[in-house]
C-alpha cells in the first residue's frame, strides 16, 4: 500500500461467512497513522451481513493493528435496510492492519463470525519518499478545475 503510483481503493474479495465484500478503504498512496481515511460498506453487503444475523440491528467498524493486536472500535451504527455506511478511521499504530464491520446487537453482542474484512493494510508513520499520506478525494467533481491540464485555468476563470 505505501508504494507511489495511482491510488486505488482497497477492497476485500469475500466476507468470512461467504458475503461478497465491498468494503471499501479510501484510497491513498500510503495509509498513515493521525490521518483520517473514510471506510465504507455498500448497501448490498450490508444487507447481505444483516440477513444472515438474525436479530441483531447495528453494525461495528473495528480495526486491528499489529502486532498488538486489540481490536478498536471506531463507531457502530443502526443498520437501516437498503442503505450503505460511511465512517471515519484514524490509524494511531504502525503495522498491518485489519478493518472489519460486523453484526451487532446489545443485548445479543458482536457476531464476528459474520463479517466483512480488509486484511493487511500497511500503515506507516510518515509515507515514503515520493508517495503521500493524503488520501485520495472521492470522486464526484470536488477537486480543482486548476489541475487539468492546458484547459484547467482556463475553467476556473470561467466559473469566478
Amino acid at each position: 500500500m505505501a508504494a507511489a503510483g495511482v491510488a486505488t481503493i482497497v477492497t476485500a474479495a469475500t466476507a468470512s461467512a461467504g458475503v461478497v465484500s465491498t468494503l471499501q478503504l479510501q484510497a491513498s498512496q500510503a495509509y498513515c497513522v493521525g490521518t483520517t481515511y473514510t471506510i465504507t460498506l455498500a448497501a448490498a453487503d450490508a444487507t447481505a451481513l444483516m440477513a444472515q444475523a438474525s436479530g441483531y440491528q447495528d453494525i461495528t467498524f473495528q480495526w486491528a493493528p499489529y502486532p498488538q493486536g486489540t481490536n478498536t472500535q471506531i463507531a457502530t451504527l443502526p443498520y437501516v435496510a437498503g442503505q450503505g455506511m460511511t465512517v471515519k478511521w484514524t490509524p494511531t499504530y504502525v503495522g498491518a492492519t485489519t478493518l472489519v464491520a460486523y453484526a451487532y446487537d446489545p443485548t445479543l453482542g458482536p457476531n464476528a463470525i459474520i463479517d466483512d474484512m480488509l486484511p493487511n493494510i500497511n500503515v506507516v508513520q510518515t509515507a515514503p519518499t515520493g508517495a503521500s499520506c493524503t488520501p485520495t478525494p472521492a470522486s464526484g467533481g470536488t477537486g480543482s478545475a486548476n489541475s487539468i491540464p492546458v484547459i484547467g485555468p482556463l475553467l476556473s476563470s470561467l466559473s469566478q
